[in-house]
């Protein structure tokens, strides 16, 4: 068990050292382009927010296409993580 614990420790110790952090972003817009966009801006701001600037897409954005939204009928809603130093 103590073997498994240090090598699992060995494998996570150089990510952790890292100064990257993940910020999640969603979004909203009448195109899924624009709800993309909405997305990203909200990780932007999350990571500025702790002083963090240069931020990269992690992964492919999620979009979800809603046909009864109670405010707007039909919009698209997207989410969107973003490694930021």
């Amino acid at each position: 068990m103590a073997g498994t614990a240090a090598a699992l420790l060995a494998v996570t110790a150089p990510a952790t050292a890292s100064t990257a952090a993940l910020y999640c972003g969603a979004g909203r817009g009448l195109t899924a382009e624009a709800a993309v966009q909405g997305a990203i801006d909200d990780a932007r701001t999350s990571a500025s927010a702790d002083g963090k600037s240069q931020c990269e897409l992690v992964g492919e954005p999620q979009i979800f296409e809603v046909f009864d939204d109670p405010n707007f009928g039909h919009i698209f809603r997207a989410s969107v993580n973003m490694s930021c130093e």
